[in-house]
């Protein structure tokens, strides 16, 4: 069968800033998509409901994809030739266990189903003589091995049942999949074991987790299963008590009901967007979905998140090809699961170290990761993230300075309705040019190093991370639809606070004062529109003696004016709630500064509606009935906005500089 996917109009990126119920992702208050949330806020809640279920598999799925399990073998070619003939020794005792077992002779032998889905022999048929048991199998727990018989012969249900018979269904089915994948594991153990030449291969051990939440999880969220790197240390999956995001593989949904499978699916995609953003070395995510004996495997990409054709455990061909995919994880490179080979756990320091590439010096920059300050805030898009880190090599006696990380995946390709984007270009023009003024020091994002993240291929090789790297086994007619993303990482200067923890209003209007300032001097001397002001992206520094300076940071939708043109539709793009109206009404009047000084005041009308910082903001009850919430909620985005267009921004940034010389009189006397 064909990949198959219902035909949509695809979303940008620019779009994903807008609220979309359809789509899983947090949507908070002062975030677009690319930006991670406040912890003060709630984060969205999802409603259960086939209906949801399938609208999400309709626009973020494409199903029955053959390269799929191709894409988890080895990236060399004499490893993925050995893993094969492995995974087809593994298949062998297990096809030798299957029909030398009592416990399957009393069940019979079905490969096909029957018009209901279930399994069942109409037809007497001469038996063939029972293959010789294959070395190993004696070292099988009995008790797993009639589990695992007892899944591959399980009656598909096509049809629902009662909600308690499902779960207890589904809670035998854990401990049957759990069997099958251990079975896996202790035999190729034991085929690895008997190789002439050395090899290391990781043990893949399934948790059972439905009965908690992973233990370094930030929710309450629970999971059915996980599979995880097992170590040596553990002899089996008994020894931990729950599994850990931290050391898991990929999430397995299990179903009892064929009928059941875009619940999988969507409730996999949720629990693996919690996985992606607690693990910091992802580039992409696995998943299983196991509904009766149909598993599929998953794999998540920025816009789409592609299914494998069933894997029928009940059939030979199925079976055959759900050991080798298991194979293939225990033995291919760590880049293939989906982790990052320039994001290392140091396990001397206990630290993580983080490699930035320089595209224009050629160099790689390693630093010390010291804290998380933005996380994934959305299962797609760009998924930005932002680490604080330091230096790994310091010759001086003073502490490393810090610098900012940005990690995204950023588009390759622009619709032509909208207009070219590049950060790191941008970065490069305005370090250039404003490098050598004093007075502008630290009030924008100074670019240290930055570029294409160099992803490790073999062991002398590296290339550019892209999707299309990811996706080299997916046939292009499959991805013809799904955007090509480059993955880029930049380190900036300096590293500032979040707007909320200003200390009062007049510490808020030289924060906003030295901000307007840099983006006037960027917007005349750079020719580069910011186009996203927001609560986000404007921070600030303190310095030791208490003075702050105001920081503008994120120029992911920053675009060159002369790329701006009037015949050109603008897009729609920035932070929902502090958008201009000509944004939000999507007008064919091209985008100007007037656009952003007017994101400015919405800015401030929200600080001075619900308060500036942590202290004084009102709490979320109290909030949600204030009219100024209807910007944020999309009921009536254009509620109490003011237009811009007749007021002169040389007059508004000389009023703001002269509030700003008394708001700093006043800090210092005080």
């Amino acid at each position: 069968m064909a990949a198959t996917k219902l035909k949509r109009q695809r979303v940008s990126d620019t779009q994903k800033t807008l609220p979309n119920k359809t789509c899983f992702q947090t949507e908070l208050p002062d975030s677009s998509s690319r930006t991670a949330p406040d912890n003060d806020e709630d984060s969205a809640s999802h409603s259960y409901s086939p209906r949801s279920a399938d609208e999400f598999v309709d626009e973020h799925f494409i199903q029955n994809v053959s390269g799929v399990l191709d894409a988890a073998s080895p990236l060399r070619r004499s490893d993925s030739i050995r893993a094969k003939r492995l995974a087809a020794k593994v298949f062998e005792r297990l096809e030798a266990l299957i029909s030398s077992s009592p416990e399957a002779q009393l069940l019979g032998t079905t490969k096909k189903h029957g018009r209901s889905g279930l399994l069942h022999s109409t037809k007497r048929r001469k038996r063939k003589p029972a293959p010789k048991p294959a070395p190993g199998l004696a070292g099988s727990s009995p008790n797993g091995c009639l589990l695992l018989l007892r899944w591959i012969r399980l009656p598909l249900l096509q049809d629902g049942s009662s909600d308690g018979a499902c779960a207890l269904r589904n809670e035998e089915m854990r401990s049957w999949v759990s069997s099958f994948i251990e079975y896996v594991a202790d035999q190729l153990k034991q085929v690895v074991a008997a190789e002439s030449s050395p090899l290391s291969v990781r043990r893949l051990v399934a948790f059972k987790g439905h009965r908690s939440a992973p233990c370094d999880a930030n929710s309450s969220e629970r999971i059915d299963m996980a599979l995880a790197q097992g170590f040596r240390s553990l002899g089996s999956v008994e020894n931990v008590e729950a599994p850990e995001y931290a050391n898991t593989v990929a999430l397995i949904e299990v179903r009892q009901c064929l009928s059941e499978q875009n619940c999988a699916y969507w409730q996999l995609a949720q629990r693996t967007h919690t996985l992606h953003s607690t693990q910091i070395n992802r580039r992409f995510a696995w998943g299983l979905t196991v509904c009766g004996t149909h598993v599929r495997a998953c794999l998540f990409g920025n816009d789409d998140i592609l299914a494998s054709k069933v894997m029928g455990v009940a059939t030979e061909s199925g079976r055959k090809q759900f050991v080798t995919l298991l194979v293939n994880w225990a033995m291919c490179e760590s880049q293939r699961l989906g982790y990052d080979s320039t994001v290392r756990y140091n396990g001397e320091t206990s630290q993580w170290e983080i490699d930035v590439w320089d595209d224009e010096s050629r160099v790689t920059h390693t630093y010390i990761h010291e804290r998380t300050l933005f996380d994934i805030s959305s299962q797609f898009g760009r998924r930005t993230r932002c680490f604080i880190a330091s230096a790994k090599e310091n010759s001086g006696e003073q502490p490393a300075p810090k610098v900012l990380i940005k990690d995204a995946w950023a588009p390759t390709e622009f619709p032509d309705s909208e207009v070219v984007r590049d950060e790191l270009s941008n970065l490069r023009t305005i370090r250039d040019k404003l490098g050598a003024d004093n007075a502008l020091a630290g009030t924008y994002s100074h670019l240290e190093a930055g570029g294409v993240v160099q992803q490790m291929q073999t062991k002398q090789k590296t290339a550019d991370d892209t999707t299309g790297s990811i996706f080299a086994d997916i046939d292009a007619a499959v991805l013809e639809d799904v955007p090509a993303r480059i993955h880029r990482r930049v380190a900036t200067t300096p590293v500032g606070e979040q707007l909320k923890s200003v200390r009062s209003v007049d510490e808020l209007i030289v924060v906003v004062s030295d901000v307007m300032a840099a983006h006037t001097a960027i917007v005349r001397r750079c020719g580069i529109l910011h186009r996203d002001l927001s609560t986000n992206n404007i921070m600030f520094c303190r310095d030791d003696d208490g003075m702050v300076r105001g920081l503008l940071i994120d120029f992911d939708n920053a675009v060159l004016q002369s790329d701006l043109h009037d015949e050109q539709r603008p897009d729609q793009i920035g932070t929902f709630p502090y958008m201009s109206i000509g944004n939000l009404e999507q007008s064919s009047v091209k985008r100007t500064a007037l656009d952003d000084w007017e994101s400015l005041i919405y800015i401030l009308c929200w600080l001075g509606t619900i308060g500036i910082n942590r202290e004084d903001q009102n709490n979320v009850e109290i909030r949600s009935n204030l009219p100024i919430c209807r910007w944020r909620n999309a009921t009536d985005p254009f509620a109490h906005r003011v237009e811009l267009s007749n007021v002169i921004v040389d007059d508004l940034l000389s009023v703001i500089q002269e509030h700003r010389d008394e708001a700093l009189g006043r800090i210092k006397d005080a």
